[in-house]
């Protein structure tokens, strides 16, 4: 597939991944970004170690490290404090479980790893055909004929919506505010996640003695609670453990992010013919342990294995979405117990489940991880 021309639709990290990864392995692709540049409101990211795995298969390990903070550890606490459960799983390789960065500089690393002149800002994608061959049309007037297409245009894809038109995006009743410090007296060395009956609060430190933290609270689609500030969410999270409220304090107006949180029922299959959808585009669910971004950072060196390794696009494209489809499968039944249990919102009910998860010895909670976070030996071979 040496000559094949691949078109990339969408310059986020899933778009920067799959271009860098197949580069990487000598297959020439190209992104079209709509933006003028590659630009989303810098916050924190929590990669865990499937992600950090396949930074080091696209030769960038090293410098992720050196522009991020890692861990080992992540502890689960209640609302005052205690802790409920740990994920401290120890790899033989020393590859961390947790890396924290900021998005900006997870941004650059991808982009200085491009090939000169392969990513094409303000290409607004309008329409296109598929055949034989894929006609991309763009805003300003131009077109792009392709041999296939990768789909990494988000979770409201225009791409999925007009080949998939059944295929909805779903609110999951919840929502998210994101929050970084630059400033702060506060010293936060660990990555804690926080469950009570007022919602999740997550805090990891980030490079530069700076702190990120997000929420997750259940809510209605559009309620007002996405004009909530820092203060609201104070007066939400009130009685939970310190440092909370003080990093609630400290957090500018202007360095809070919300979301409301939808989920996208994975697409069966995860290609047309010659388009193929990675990353958000084709599955969006909760954000547990780090695995929003990271899943797109796994989809990309997956996806170039294929590639690299098939005679034709189409072979290569199956034998991806094959593999996406167990992987997803797995990830999902070992994470089904934490993603149910984080819901829960009656305070009696959240002490039993605390209860519960105590109990549970650390080599249950640290297999799990082991098996998200740890991918197929044979891609050390790429």
């Amino acid at each position: 597939m040496e000559d094949a021309r691949i078109s990339i639709v969408g310059g986020g990290i899933s778009g920067l991944c799959a271009a860098v990864a197949l580069q990487k392995q000598g297959i020439h692709a190209e992104i079209y970004e709509k933006e003028k540049v590659v630009h989303e409101p810098d916050t924190g990211m929590i990669l865990s170690g499937n992600a950090i795995r396949a930074f080091y298969i696209m030769g960038l390990g090293p410098e992720l490290r050196a522009n991020g903070l890692d861990a080992d550890g992540c502890l689960l606490k209640s609302d005052c404090g205690n802790t409920i459960a740990a994920f401290n799983y120890h790899d033989p390789s020393h590859i961390p479980n947790y890396l924290f960065i900021h998005r900006s500089s997870l941004q650059k690393i991808l982009l200085d790893a491009l090939l000169p002149g392969s990513l094409h800002p303000k290409k607004h994608l309008i329409d296109f055909t598929h055949d034989k061959v894929v006609t991309l049309f763009f805003k300003d007037g131009t077109s792009v004929d392709t041999d296939y297409l990768i789909s990494c245009d988000g979770a409201a894809s225009p791409i999925r919506s007009k080949l998939f038109p059944s295929s909805r995006l779903i609110h999951t009743g919840y929502s998210c505010w994101r929050g970084l410090i630059e400033d702060t007296p506060l010293q936060v060395n660990e990555y804690t996640e926080t469950w009570g009956a007022r919602g999740r609060f997550g805090i990891a430190p980030l490079p530069d003695q700076q702190v990120f933290w997000y929420a997750f609270k259940k809510t209605p689609e559009h309620s007002n609670i996405g004009k909530w500030s820092s203060i609201d969410l104070l007066f939400n999270f009130f009685y939970y453990h310190d440092p909370i409220q003080q990093l609630l304090e400290n957090t500018s107006a202007d360095q809070i992010i919300y979301d409301d949180i939808y989920e996208l029922k994975p697409l069966t299959p995860l290609h047309s013919k010659n388009i193929l959808f990675l990353g958000d585009s084709a599955h969006v669910s909760m954000p547990n342990i780090g695995q929003g971004a990271s899943q797109a950072v796994e989809d990309a060196v997956y996806l170039a294995k294929w590639v690299s390794k098939e005679a034709t696009g189409l072979a290569a494209f199956k034998k991806y979405a094959q593999h996406k489809t167990e992987r997803t499968k797995l990830i999902k039944n070992e994470m089904k117990i934490y993603g149910l249990a984080s819901q829960v919102d009656f305070p009696i009910l959240c002490s039993i489940r605390n209860k519960l998860l105590q109990m549970a010895p650390a080599s249950f909670h640290n297999e799990k991880l082991r098996r998200v976070i740890e991918i197929e030996e044979d891609m050390d071979t790429m």
